[in-house]
C-alpha cells in the first residue's frame, strides 16, 4: 500500500515541535523525498536505512525551509556508505548554485561515492523515475509572489516554484509545494486523486475549499501552517470537512506521522 511519512511539516517560520518542509512518499517500489527542508537527514536516520534507499529528492522550489537539509542528506548518505545513484529533481536554475554551495562546504560530487543525476524541472513535462513511476511538475507563481517584492531582489533571477503530480499504475499522488494562492491548482489538480498534501501559508480557507470541491480526493493533508491555524488546528479540520463533501479524510498531520492512501 502506497504510504506518505511526514518528517517535517512547519512553515517557513521556526518553531520547537515542527521541522521544516520535508515528505516522504513510498509508491511502488520507490522512496520519493519532496523537499528537504532541515533536518531530515535525522528524522530519515530514525527510519533505518532510508537514506541509502531513497530513489529521488524532488524539491519544489528554493527557499531555505524546503531546502536547507539537502546537504547534510547528501553528506550523511555519503558517511553510511550509499552506492546507488540518486536523482535531485528541481528548479534548473538552482542547480549551478546548489553544485557551488555543495562544493564551498567541502564535499566533492565525485568523492560523495555515488552519481548523483541532476534534473532540471520542466513545466508539464514528466520525468521517468523508474518502476512505472513518473513526476511532473507544473510551475506556480509563488515566487513571483514572493521574492521579487523583496527590497534589493534580483529581478533577472529565475523565480521558479513548483506543484508536483506523482503517478504510478492507478495511483495519483499531489504536492501543492508553497503557492502564491489556491488558483495555483486550478490548472492541474484534476477530478480526483489519491492523495493531495497541501499548504496552508499562502493561501485563503475558503478559496483553497472553492478549488477542490469538485475534487474527489481520498485523503487530503494540510500542512506548512501559518501562525494563524497552527492552534486551530481541530476547527481547521472540521471545517474543511464540512466545505469538501467529495474528500473522504482531511489530516493536519504531525511531524512522524505516516498515512496510507
Amino acid at each position: 500500500m502506497p504510504t506518505v511519512s511526514f518528517l517535517g511539516t512547519g512553515s517557513g517560520v521556526p518553531s520547537a515541535d515542527r521541522y521544516f518542509s520535508s515528505v516522504l512518499l513510498h509508491l511502488e517500489d520507490r522512496h520519493l523525498l519532496v523537499d528537504a527542508g532541515e533536518p531530515c537527514v535525522h528524522s530519515l536516520r530514525e527510519r533505518g536505512g532510508l537514506i541509502l534507499e531513497i530513489d529521488a529528492v524532488m524539491i519544489t522550489h528554493g527557499h531555505v525551509d524546503h531546502i536547507g537539509g539537502l546537504p547534510a542528506l547528501l553528506q550523511g548518505a555519503m558517511l553510511l556508505g550509499r552506492t546507488r545513484p540518486l536523482s535531485l529533481l528541481l528548479p534548473g536554475g538552482m542547480i549551478g548554485p546548489l553544485r557551488a554551495w555543495i562544493s564551498a562546504l567541502h564535499l566533492t560530487e565525485e568523492g560523495l561515492g555515488f552519481p548523483l543525476a541532476w534534473i532540471p524541472w520542466c513545466d508539464g513535462m514528466p520525468s521517468d523515475l523508474g518502476g512505472g513511476v513518473t513526476v511532473t511538475p507544473f510551475a506556480n507563481a509563488h515566487l513571483e509572489r514572493a521574492y521579487r517584492q523583496l527590497p534589493g531582489a534580483n529581478l533577472s533571477l529565475p523565480c521558479e516554484s513548483f506543484s508536483l503530480e506523482v503517478i504510478a499504475g492507478n495511483h495519483r499522488a499531489l504536492f501543492s509545494g508553497d503557492l502564491s494562492g489556491a488558483g495555483d491548482l486550478d490548472r492541474w489538480i484534476g477530478d480526483a486523486a489519491d492523495l493531495l498534501v497541501c499548504e496552508l501559508s499562502h493561501c485563503d480557507v475558503g478559496d483553497l475549499a472553492k478549488t477542490l470541491v469538485k475534487c474527489r480526493l481520498h485523503v487530503l493533508c494540510l500542512v506548512h501552517l501559518s501562525e494563524e491555524f497552527a492552534g486551530e488546528r481541530s476547527s481547521l479540520q472540521a471545517r474543511m470537512e464540512a466545505l469538501l463533501p467529495l474528500t473522504e479524510d482531511v489530516f493536519l498531520p504531525s511531524d512522524g506521522e505516516v498515512i496510507d492512501f
